[in-house]
C-alpha cells in the first residue's frame, strides 16, 4: 500500500550559498553518435563521378558507480554520524578526491544559520554535500559528522555518480520504484514552504519532482543538519 502524506518536510539542503541547477538522472551510460563519410571515386572511360555514403557510428561510453558511500541513516559508507570529522573528510577524500569546495568551521552566528553549537563547516564534492558540527543530535563538544545532502545534479549526471541507499535506490529512480522497495515511505505533497518530499525513516529522507508514479528523485538528505 503507498502512502502518501501531505505537509512539509523539515530538511535543511545546503546552507553555504549554493545554486545548482540541471537534469538529475541514474543512467549509467551515454551515447554519442559519430558520423563518417565515404567517399568513393569510379573512373568510367569517357568520365569522372563521384559519390559520398553517410555510415554513422555509433558509440557507448558507461559511467561506473561510485563504490564506498552507501547512503544511509546512520551515515555515508563506512562512517557513521557523529564520528570524528577529520577521519570523515580523510575517507570520503580517500574515493572522491579532494573537495570541491570546503567552508572550513565558522560560528553559525555570523551568518544567522539557525544551527546548534558553536562550530560549523560545510565540505563538498560536487554534489554531495557533508555538513560537520559541535553540537548535533550525535555528539556535543566534538567536530563531527551530521548530516549530508546527496543531490541535485548540477549537470546531466549527478556528480559522484551513482551513490544509492540499501535496495539500488538512488537519485534519478522514480518514486513507484521508491515506493516498491520502501512501502511505508511518506510521500508529502509541496507547500507554500518546500517542494514535494519524501520520508523513510528517522535520518533517511529528501526531495522529489512530484507525487506520482512516474515523479523522479532529486535529492537525499541524512542525519540531521541546522534547525532540525
Amino acid at each position: 500500500m503507498k502512502l502518501r502524506v501531505g505537509g512539509f518536510l523539515a530538511v535543511l539542503l545546503v546552507a553555504c550559498s549554493q545554486s545548482v541547477t540541471g537534469a538529475n538522472t541514474t543512467s549509467s551510460s551515454s551515447t554519442s553518435s559519430t558520423t563518417v563519410v565515404r567517399t568513393t571515386t569510379t573512373l568510367p572511360s569517357t568520365s569522372t563521378s563521384t559519390t559520398s555514403t553517410t555510415l554513422v557510428v555509433t558509440t557507448t561510453s558507461t559511467i561506473p558507480a561510485v563504490l564506498g558511500l552507501d547512503l544511509s541513516a546512520d551515515g555515508l559508507g563506512e562512517e557513521s554520524f557523529g564520528a570524528e570529522a577529520t577521519g570523515v573528510t580523510s575517507y570520503v577524500q580517500s574515493i572522491l578526491g579532494p573537495p570541491t569546495h570546503d567552508t572550513g568551521w565558522f560560528d553559525p552566528a555570523s551568518t544567522g544559520a539557525a544551527c546548534q553549537g558553536s562550530e560549523i563547516r560545510y565540505v563538498t564534492w560536487n554534489d554531495l554535500s557533508l555538513f560537520f558540527s559541535d553540537d548535533s543530535t550525535f555528539a556535543s563538544g566534538i567536530r563531527h559528522f551530521a548530516s549530508y545532502t546527496y543531490g541535485p545534479a548540477a549537470g546531466a549526471f549527478i556528480d559522484p555518480f551513482g551513490l544509492s541507499i540499501n535496495g539500488g535506490i538512488s537519485v534519478g529512480d522514480t518514486v513507484d520504484r521508491l515506493l516498491a522497495a520502501y512501502p511505508a515511505t511518506a510521500i508529502n505533497e509541496s507547500d507554500e514552504l518546500s517542494g514535494a518530499s519524501f520520508h523513510i525513516d528517522e535520518g533517511l529522507a529528501g526531495f522529489v519532482t512530484g507525487t506520482t508514479d512516474s515523479d523522479t528523485i532529486t535529492t537525499f538528505v541524512g542525519g540531521f543538519g541546522c534547525g532540525e
